[in-house]
């Protein structure tokens, strides 16, 4: 199963397309020319919609406001077809239709009276959605800007919602052309409140949270029929909610990954601890290292990505999980699938059971279908001890970014990690790993990418002996100094808002001193 896209004339670790396209008439010059745009396609040749950013050459941080357009964040939807009217002059415009097209880039001059038509054709990477595996965007702040039509720009199929805002009408379109892609499902269920995302709330129910009452929002009062995710991975309560036991999801991806600005320092929460503050990976790696501590710790949280509740310019689905249904199950047309591939999952509701179960990759570049001793990502191997399981790491990957290394990660600690060019040098055989003790596996790619940390890691696969889960001392002192540091803050608080915090910080300590009395370092010896 493991191999790399690969395309002729192009280096293995980068895919990138650039197409040159220059228009002019210099017959007839009047200010303001027209160039009609079409996009389709390329393999099916299909009129197609996705994201455009058009600049002046000699304003390259300005992008140009185009008329009748939907904005989509950095740039503008280009629904299938464009009159473009702007002033005369040179432009530069690139096309991004999500992470499994080719970019495309380009320039054209409008001159006086110019009038041309030009297609491009997008072409696609990889169709992950036939290899059965289905994106979403986990947390999408409303706008009057139609979601359905950004999300077929961005080729995106699932999105939450925070609420409901009527969208304004498309230009282009009428009410019985609606956007859509294959599937399509948007849920409106979702709500932010101080870092969190409650799922499945009742607009109407008198039982919904109150935007300003705090009580409202405590994890401890929620059905468990409501999923509750931690938005802010950063957040001064993490412990605090940790310890709840009513987390089901964490988001490794959200608002600190952005591509309208670079985000070099936490704004509510901890800071980076162990790394170099303000670099501009710094954030994102923070964020996926106390993930790993909330495995270390023994939580089964599965990884969640998003655009979060502050993602500014950012297009919906930058950041977004790909989940897939275990090998075995079916199609939605019923046919069975291969043995080495997931299975697409049939219905809404599956996607968000895959997406809780940890049958997932959250990426916001590289294209990462990984499989572990035949297993998707969220499987739980057993055993009991004196065995020893071998499990053979499978790795699928397709980018356009170049890439700095492939990692298997086991208990934290590097099992596997190498250059693509040395992995395709092994034939991309991965060694297999032997396990004796229960723990977790991720596999993830890193990419060269510098404004930010670019990347795509798989939800972990879990290994259990003897009913055990993995606890080490290492990561219950991480969260507890992080609980105590979140109690020295709590102590400036007046006493009358200071009262209404003690019962949870209490649960927690408790907590937090009942799972250091399971743990071993981590080596595994009791400390």
């Amino acid at each position: 199963m493991n191999h790399l896209t690969q395309y002729a004339s192009l280096p293995l670790f980068a895919v990138l397309s650039i197409a040159m396209i220059s228009v002019s008439n210099s017959d007839a010059l009047a200010a303001g020319g027209i160039l009609n745009l079409t996009v389709h396609d390329e393999d099916s040749g299909a009129p197609t919609t996705t994201r455009a950013e058009i600049v002046r050459v000699d304003k390259p941080d300005k992008p140009m406001p185009i008329r009748k357009t939907v904005p989509a964040g950095m740039g503008i939807v280009l629904d299938r077809a464009l009159e473009l009217s702007v002033p005369d002059g040179a432009y530069i415009f690139r096309m991004i239709r999500g992470p499994e097209y080719r970019i495309i880039t380009g320039n054209f001059t409008l001159e006086r009276s110019s009038l041309d038509d030009h297609n491009v054709d997008l072409p696609r990477m990889i169709d992950m959605q036939s290899k059965g595996w289905t994106s979403g965007d986990c947390c999408v702040v409303t706008s009057p800007y139609s979601l359905p039509l950004r999300m077929v720009a961005e080729d995106l199929h699932v999105a939450a919602a925070l609420g409901h805002v009527d969208a304004k009408p498309i230009a282009g379109r009428d009410r019985d052309d609606p956007p859509t892609i294959d599937p399509m499902w948007i849920r409106e269920d979702a709500k932010h409140r101080d870092g969190l995302v409650f799922y499945g709330i009742d607009p109407a129910s008198s039982d919904s949270p109150d935007e300003t009452n705090r009580e409202a929002m405590d994890v401890s009062t929620y059905d468990p029929s409501i999923k509750i995710a931690i938005e802010n991975p950063f957040a001064w309560p993490l412990p605090i909610w940790l310890a709840s036991d009513r987390i089901d999801g964490l988001f490794v991806m959200g608002d600190w990954l952005r591509l309208d600005r670079k985000v070099l320092s936490v704004k509510d929460g901890r800071e980076t601890t162990g790394l170099i503050k303000g670099t501009t990976q710094a954030v994102g790696r923070w964020a996926e290292r106390i993930y790993w501590n909330t495995l270390e710790a023994g939580f089964r949280i599965p990884p969640m990505a998003g655009s979060g509740n502050e993602s500014g310019a950012s297009p919906v689905g930058y950041n977004r999980l790909y989940v897939t249904a275990p090998i075995g199950s079916y199609r939605n047309d019923g046919s069975a699938e291969t043995a080495r591939e997931g299975n697409s999952v049939a219905n809404e509701d599956a996607w968000w059971r895959a997406a809780w179960n940890g049958q997932s990759v959250a990426t916001n570049g590289p294209m990462l279908r990984p499989m572990l001793g035949g297993e998707i990502p969220g499987h739980v191997f057993t055993a009991t001890q004196g065995e020893a399981l071998q499990l053979q790491p499978e790795v699928d990957l397709s980018t356009r970014d170049p890439v700095d290394y492939l990692e298997v990660v086991h208990n934290g600690q590097v099992h596997y990690k190498a250059k693509l060019d040395e992995f395709a040098r092994a034939g991309g055989v991965i060694p297999p790993l032997v396990v004796r003790e229960s723990g977790w596996v991720v596999m993830r790619v890193v990419t060269l990418f510098d404004d930010h940390y670019r990347f795509a890691t798989s939800a972990p696969w879990h290994i259990e002996f003897d009913g055990h889960r993995r606890v080490t001392s290492e990561a219950v002192q991480f969260f507890q100094l992080w609980q105590n540091e979140y109690e020295e803050r709590l102590k400036k608080l007046p006493p009358d808002e200071l009262t209404q915090y003690i019962p949870q910080v209490k649960t927690a300590r408790e907590f937090w001193s009942q799972r250091s009395s399971e743990a071993v370092d981590a080596t595994g010896m009791r400390p």
